[in-house]
C-alpha cells in the first residue's frame, strides 16, 4: 500500500507540474504573442525550456516554503497526493475554461485545508506573510507597469527602435519564465519532502513536467492573455513583463510562491491603461478575480475534506 502511495503522489506531482506549464509559464509570453514578436507554438516552446532551468536553479527556497512552512509536522505521503491531486484539477479546469488561475492559490489553500484535516498545526504567521504579499501584487504592478510603460513611451522612438524593443520583449519574456519557473516548481514538489528524495531529482522532475505542460497546453492560455485582457503593443508589454519580473524575484527571494498569473495580468492591465481604461476588458478581469478566490476556498475546502476521510 506505502509503493501505491508513492507512485500516486509521484504522479500528483506530474500532473501539478502540467498544470502549471498549461496556466501559469504561459503568462510570460501572452504580451509576447500579442506584440507579435514571437508566433504562439514558438513562444510555448521557449517558454518551456526557460522554465525548466529556473525550476532547477532557482526553485528551491519556494518549494521549503510549501514542504515545510504552511503546516507544521511531516506532511504525509497521501496527504501530500490528495494536495497535488486537487489543486492540479482545478488548475486544469481553468485552462479549459481558457482563464488562467494562479497556482499559488490552489496549491497553498490545498496545503492549509490537509493540514486542517490530517491534523497539522497552520502557521499562520507564515500564511499572512504570504497572503499579505499577494494582495500587494496588484497595486504594485499596476503602478509599475503604468509608469515603466509611460517612461518607455516618452523615451523611445517607435521607427528608430522597433527592431531593438521586440528583441528587448522577447528576452524579457524568457527571463519572466525562467522566474515563473522557479517560483511555481516548488508548488509541484514541495508537498513532497516526506519522500526523502534528492532535492534536486524532485527539482528535475517538476521542471520537466512544467515544460510537458507548456508545449502541450499553454496556447490557449497565450492567446486569451494576449487578447482578452488588455491589447497592448510591445513597448508596453516590456514594462508588464519587466514588472512581473521583479515581482516574480521579489517573491522568490523570500520563498513567496508568487501568484504569477496575477502579476502578469495586473501588469499587462497597468501597462495599458497608458491609452485609456476602454482598453481593458473589465468584465473578463472580474470574473477572472472571482474564479481565483472561488478556487482557494473550494481547493481548501476539499483538502479538508480529504484530510478528515484519509487520515
Amino acid at each position: 500500500m506505502s509503493e501505491l502511495l508513492v507512485v500516486l503522489a509521484l504522479i500528483s506531482s506530474v500532473f501539478m507540474g502540467i498544470s502549471i506549464g498549461a496556466s501559469t509559464v504561459a503568462s510570460a509570453f501572452g504580451p509576447v504573442n500579442s506584440a507579435r514578436s514571437a508566433n504562439v507554438l514558438r513562444s510555448a516552446f521557449l517558454a518551456g525550456i526557460f522554465a525548466l532551468a529556473g525550476a532547477v536553479i532557482q526553485g528551491q527556497n519556494v518549494a521549503d516554503t510549501v514542504g515545510s512552512g504552511i503546516i507544521s509536522g511531516e506532511i504525509k505521503v497521501v496527504q501530500a497526493a490528495s494536495v497535488l491531486l486537487i489543486a492540479a484539477l482545478l488548475v486544469i479546469i481553468s485552462v479549459l475554461g481558457d482563464y488562467p488561475m494562479p497556482t499559488a492559490f490552489t496549491v497553498i489553500g490545498a496545503v492549509i485545508g490537509s493540514g486542517l484535516g490530517f491534523g497539522n498545526g497552520v502557521m499562520w504567521g507564515s500564511v499572512g506573510r504570504v497572503v499579505g504579499y499577494w494582495i500587494l501584487i496588484p497595486f504594485l504592478a499596476v503602478a509599475m507597469g503604468y509608469g515603466i510603460s509611460k517612461l518607455i513611451r516618452n523615451t523611445v522612438s517607435r521607427e528608430d527602435s522597433e527592431k531593438k524593443i521586440r528583441l528587448l520583449l522577447l528576452v524579457t519574456g524568457c527571463y519572466v519564465a525562467y522566474s515563473a519557473g522557479a517560483s511555481a516548481v516548488g508548488l509541484a514538489v514541495g508537498p513532497l519532502g516526506a519522500l526523502k528524495y534528492s532535492n534536486t531529482a524532485l527539482l528535475l522532475m517538476g521542471g520537466l513536467s512544467i515544460l510537458i505542460g507548456s508545449w502541450l497546453y499553454s496556447p490557449r492560455i497565450i492567446r486569451a492573455i494576449s487578447f482578452d485582457y488588455s491589447n497592448i503593443g510591445p513597448r508596453r508589454s516590456v514594462a508588464a513583463l519587466g514588472t512581473a519580473a521583479i515581482l516574480a524575484q521579489v517573491g522568490i527571494y523570500f520563498g513567496i510562491p508568487i501568484s504569477f498569473n496575477e502579476a502578469v495580468i495586473a501588469s499587462v492591465i497597468g501597462s495599458g491603461l497608458v491609452e485609456g481604461k476602454s482598453n481593458v476588458d473589465a468584465g473578463k478581469i472580474g470574473y477572472t478575480v472571482l474564479g481565483w478566490i472561488a478556487a482557494f476556498a473550494v481547493a481548501l475546502v476539499t483538502a479538508f475534506a480529504a484530510g478528515l476521510i484519509l487520515g
